[in-house]
């Protein structure tokens, strides 16, 4: 069986790397009788290509199978404590179970996370979020009991992010941070934000995910208080009212007085957990951390809450700096149309 396609698209598995834009040519020519149906799934050499995946796992081009594919398998990896859409009642969004509809157990679960958070990462790295080897993700498993106690993944320190894979990411156990399963990539190293995750979970105990960014917008919006420069850096708090994504962060409305947290950056991230912790007891309506001339911490109930709230605070904060540059104040609440029409009416008749 002949095969050449060429797949404009990019994939992360639990353990391989195949990057967008990679012909496979006729990878079964050769292939035996003996050989037809063989799985090969345990082949996970990274960086081999589309040699080194299962056929089953190449997508479908025709007409039919995209539309098989968008009718029904959503394009991110599901576990099995999530939901796909926040605060839906639809039975379909409300929770993601298993495929094969039983329980699924930790180790199934556990290279679920660590696939889903290679193609988060990814996509994050893509909207410019984690460039370099920046930013990086939490995600915690379980419920808190001795029969299913909390299990935490951490991205690794120093590695770019639109190349990793499930098998670069640490598992570690709730609260003593100590690795359960460390990478089998070599030589990695627990991310220096890894504590940062920590005091999120203890003083956010329904957190589940805990998102880190390096976004531009994000670390500008640090720097709106200061109106000239070499102004000392005093602003500690950031504040966004009247733009309706804030109704996307969580626990607030279009009219409310949205406000996050500034805190200094320092040295090392680990140094960062004692004034996020402070924060976090000081702004506990707020889901989101500024770090000034950094970036941001953002986290939810699941991992599409978080993500659904990281989203929403990029954006309110780009507004915000594209606000400033019109000499709009995004904290202050507007007039009401027609309010200084209406000013300027009774001063003339005056």
């Amino acid at each position: 069986i002949k095969s050449s396609l060429i797949i404009a698209s990019s994939f992360v598995t639990g353990g391989t790397r195949v990057h967008s834009l990679i012909e496979m040519s006729q990878i079964n020519e050769t292939k035996s009788p003996d050989n037809v149906g063989q799985d090969n799934s345990d082949i996970t050499d990274p960086g081999t290509g589309w040699k080194n995946m299962p056929m089953m796992m190449v997508p479908h081009l025709t007409q039919d199978g995209q539309i098989h594919l968008y009718k029904c398998h959503r394009r991110y990896i599901h576990t099995a404590h999530g939901w796909s859409r926040t605060g839906s009642s639809c039975p379909n969004d409300a929770v993601a179970s298993a495929g094969h509809g039983g329980k699924v157990n930790h180790t199934d679960e556990a290279k679920v996370v660590k696939s889903l958070m290679g193609q988060l990462c990814e996509k994050f790295y893509g909207k410019g979020w984690m460039p370099g080897t920046g930013g990086g993700m939490s995600i915690r498993i379980g419920s808190g009991t001795c029969a299913d106690p909390y299990t935490v993944f951490s991205t690794p320190s120093g590695i770019q992010k639109e190349d990793m894979i499930g098998d670069d990411v640490f598992e570690l156990s709730f609260p003593e941070q100590t690795v359960i399963t460390p990478p089998i990539t070599p030589g990695l190293k627990l991310s220096s934000m890894t504590n940062i995750w920590y005091v999120v979970y203890k003083f956010r105990p329904s957190a589940m995910c805990v998102i880190h960014t390096h976004s531009l917008s994000a670390q500008l919006a640090t720097l709106l208080g200061q109106e000239h420069p070499g102004e000392e850096e005093e602003k500690n708090v950031l504040r966004i009212t009247h733009l309706e994504m804030i109704k996307g962060v969580g626990g607030h409305a279009y009219s409310d007085v949205l406000e996050i947290p500034i805190i200094d950056n320092q040295k090392s991230e680990n140094l960062l957990a004692p004034d996020m912790e402070k924060a976090i007891q000081k702004y506990p309506n707020c889901n989101a951390v500024l770090v000034r001339r950094h970036g941001v911490y953002v986290w939810g109930d699941s991992w599409e809450e978080a993500k659904t709230r990281i989203e929403s605070f990029d954006y309110l904060f780009e507004s915000a700096v594209k606000m400033k540059s019109m000499g709009i104040d995004c904290g202050a609440i507007p007039l009401k149309n027609g309010s200084i029409a209406s000013k300027k009416r009774k001063l003339n008749d005056a």
